[in-house]
C-alpha cells in the first residue's frame, strides 16, 4: 500500500474503532435518539459515515459497489445532497448491525486504498455531481476527518443519553 493510502488506512482504523467503542453497548432506543436541538442520531450518523466511505471507495475504483452493500448502507439516502438533511435511521437498528455495516464498508474502502499506486495521486474525482474535480489526496484526507467529525457528533449525543437516565 502506497504511503499516503496507507495513512489513511491507519486513521480511519482508528477512526472504527472510536465509533464502535463508542456505540456497543447502546440500546436501539438510545441508538436512535435525536436530542433537542440537533438533527441526527447516532444511527444515522454511523450509517452516513459507512455510505459515504462506499461511495469514496466507488470513486476511487471507478465502479459500483456490490448491490447487496449498496443497499445494506442505503447509500442513495444516506448520502444526501450538500446542505440537505440526513434522513432517520430505520427504528430497530442495533449497534451490532451498525457496526457490521461499518465494517462492511470499510473493507471496500480498504480494498480501494490496497489497489492505488503513486500515479493515481494525480487523478482527480468530483466532490459533488457537477462540482468541481479535487486531486484523490483531498479524499485520502477527507475520509479521516470526516469520520472523526462524525464520532464528535456521537460523543455529544452520548452526553445527552447520559442527562436523560
Amino acid at each position: 500500500m502506497i504511503a499516503e493510502a496507507r495513512a489513511c488506512s491507519e486513521q480511519l482504523a482508528f477512526g472504527l474503532r472510536t465509533i464502535q467503542g463508542a456505540i456497543r453497548d447502546l440500546t436501539p432506543e438510545q441508538l436512535a435518539f435525536v436530542p433537542p436541538g440537533l438533527a441526527n442520531s447516532i444511527a444515522t450518523l454511523v450509517l452516513h459515515v459507512a455510505a459515504t466511505e462506499v461511495v469514496v471507495a466507488e470513486q476511487v475504483l471507478g465502479r459500483r459497489a456490490a448491490e447487496d452493500l449498496r443497499r445494506a448502507v442505503l447509500l442513495d439516502r444516506y448520502t444526501p445532497a450538500p446542505g440537505a438533511p440526513i434522513p432517520a435511521a430505520d427504528p430497530g437498528e442495533t449497534a451490532e448491525s451498525l457496526i457490521g455495516k461499518l465494517e462492511r464498508a470499510r473493507a471496500e474502502v480498504l480494498g480501494a486504498l490496497e489497489a492505488l499506486t503513486k500515479a493515481d495521486l494525480e487523478r482527480t474525482f468530483p466532490f459533488r455531481p457537477g462540482g468541481r474535480p479535487q486531486p484523490l489526496t483531498f479524499f485520502l484526507q477527507l475520509l479521516p476527518f470526516h469520520i472523526a467529525s462524525h464520532y464528535g457528533q456521537i460523543a455529544l449525543i452520548k452526553r445527552f443519553l447520559r442527562q436523560d437516565t
